[in-house]
């Protein structure tokens, strides 16, 4: 099984029936099949045995029709990012032995490629250390199994009337789109930063699932002005959402409920945890969802899922630090290296973020290790202010929660703060700026 397979299998069914909703744009299943179809005749005719293929499309529906039509000729799609310069996916290819390139035009890439495994279906890029993506595989199975227990938690049926932003190549995005996918539904997507264009679709579609980062749902929050009944879902991952920002949320879509994982594209959903979890335990991330275990190792978190990417092994680990409350509800820390050593007191960025989020005035806030001469390493916070909130007020208030040791060092106001292609804060970028000074 694949995504072609049950893309053919509703355009059958549904034709006439919107598959993905864009600015200015819509596909049906039919549509959007005869693309794929079109796309995969085009691979077909190159006479060559399956390959990877990596695929760099600005729109997401061109992505979509490509990753849809290379798996339909038997190839495994690699969504790139859409800003990948032409030099940056030869590069890619070639250290991570992709076959073909297509960013619009279709052209070997590495010439030695292995001609991958019949169970793949797609690859997945991930950010490594090094900065260059890494490349893994997924079966069907890593993702399809789980969107029976995905349905049954998010509310998802034929009829539902998905919302995102931003590429494909976000692996979230993606999974949204998958799950939506298989059951038959729609996804409406805004390709603009702009979160006022992206109420223009909430007020026009009556959307049923919202699917956001919390940076991006803060975003949102700012241009909202009146209830969206409609709105059942409101799911959010990647980073911690604050307890503030959850109860704006329920006010401007009273019927839905909120939703909280900590997950990976290594993995797949990890724990998640509901409004009502969130507002009871604010610094944790949920519980393991069903099927997937989580366990601690000194102070690593580790994971033991089916729903992982080949060749991941079982149990593993994506240095996260965290451990479990007494109520057995994980609490996240960060990646190893965002836990700070100073002058012996141990302090977690994520934990010193989220009390900056609960002073009054702050809109935002990214707390980063930063390299510091005399101590080794500090702490760097950059915020988002309120108009007329100044620093040191934030500063004061932070000190009657947190300990002398736990205030950061280092501080920098900004109008909002930089995102990255996948719209989470760019923290290379925070922690750059504040060591330069700049």
């Amino acid at each position: 099984m694949d995504y072609a397979k049950i893309l053919e299998q509703w355009a059958r069914i549904q034709p006439d029936k919107p598959c993905l909703v864009e600015e200015g744009r819509t596909l049906t299943y039919g549509r959007m099949a005869a693309l794929a179809r079109a796309y995969g005749k085009k691979l077909e005719g190159l006479e060559i045995p399956r390959q990877t293929v990596l695929i760099v499309r600005q729109e997401p529906a061109d992505q979509l029709a490509a990753f849809l039509g290379a798996e339909q000729a038997g190839w495994v799609p690699v969504l790139g990012h859409p800003d990948l310069s032409l030099e940056g996916a030869e590069e890619l290819a070639r250290v991570r032995q992709i076959g073909w390139i297509d960013d619009g035009n279709l052209r070997p890439g590495c010439g030695d490629a292995p001609v991958p495994a019949p169970e793949w279906c797609m690859g997945v890029l991930s950010s490594g250390s090094t900065g260059l993506p890494k490349l893994m595989f997924r079966t069907w199975e890593s993702w399809g199994d789980f969107f029976p227990e995905q349905d049954r938690k998010f509310q998802v049926d034929r009829d539902t009337l998905g919302f995102a932003e931003g590429s494909m190549s976000f692996t979230g995005n993606l999974n949204v789109w998958a799950q939506l996918l298989h059951a038959g539904a729609t996804l409406v997507l805004a390709t603009s930063l702009r979160s006022t264009r992206w109420r223009a679709l909430l007020d026009r579609y009556p959307v049923t699932l919202l699917y956001l980062v919390p940076v991006k749902l803060k975003l949102l929050l700012q241009v909202l002005e009146k209830e969206y009944p409609s709105l059942k879902m409101v799911l959010a991952g990647s980073q911690l959402l604050d307890a503030e920002t959850a109860r704006a949320l329920k006010k401007h879509f009273p019927r839905s409920q909120i939703l909280l994982y900590y997950g990976a594209s290594e993995l797949d959903y990890i724990t998640w945890l509901t409004y009502e979890e969130l507002l009871a335990h604010p610094q944790s991330v949920g519980k393991p969802c069903p099927g997937v275990k989580v366990e601690i190792r000194e102070g690593m978190i580790y994971i033991d899922t089916p729903y992982r990417v080949d060749g991941m092994p079982r149990p593993c680990t994506l240095e996260d630090m965290g451990y479990f409350d007494r109520d057995g509800y994980l609490i996240f820390q960060g990646r190893r290296g965002q836990v700070v050593n100073k002058g012996g007191l141990t302090v977690s960025c994520s934990r010193v973020e989220q009390a900056l989020m609960k002073v009054p005035g702050v809109r935002d806030a990214c707390v980063v290790p930063i390299r510091d001469k005399e101590r080794g390493e500090d702490l760097g916070a950059a915020v988002v202010l309120e108009p007329g909130i100044p620093l040191a007020q934030v500063r004061k208030a932070l000190r009657k929660n947190l300990l002398p040791g736990e205030i950061p060092g280092q501080w920098k106001t900004w109008e909002a703060l930089p995102l990255s292609g996948v719209g989470k804060v760019d923290c290379r970028k925070v922690r750059d700026n504040l060591e330069s000074g700049v």
